[in-house]
């Protein structure tokens, strides 16, 4: 598959329930005022500027639209609705 234009083919990251200093467990349901979400980019439309194949990014979550493809579930996002490229270490 590939992205054409301003668009990105992402997977969503799903998070892991972590544990506030007080010991309370948050999970993704308690997160959901959270406005951005983690994903990684699987494919970069030919116009999308800084941001690259398997790159870790945050982006809206009201942004794109859900495509099932070999039974995996893809959002597509235009490359406005993504806020964070993370670097690698």
């Amino acid at each position: 598959m590939k992205a054409i234009g301003i668009y990105l083919v992402i997977k969503e990251i799903k998070e892991k329930p972590s544990k506030t200093k007080g010991g309370l467990l948050l999970t993704d349901k308690l997160k959901e005022d959270i406005r951005y979400r983690k994903g990684l980019v699987k494919s970069v439309g030919d116009l999308v500027k800084g941001v690259k194949t398997s790159d870790n990014i945050f982006y809206d979550k009201h942004a794109g639209f859900n495509i099932e493809l070999d039974d995996d579930i893809y959002l597509v996002i235009k490359q406005q609705d993504v806020v964070i490229v993370l670097w690698e270490n």
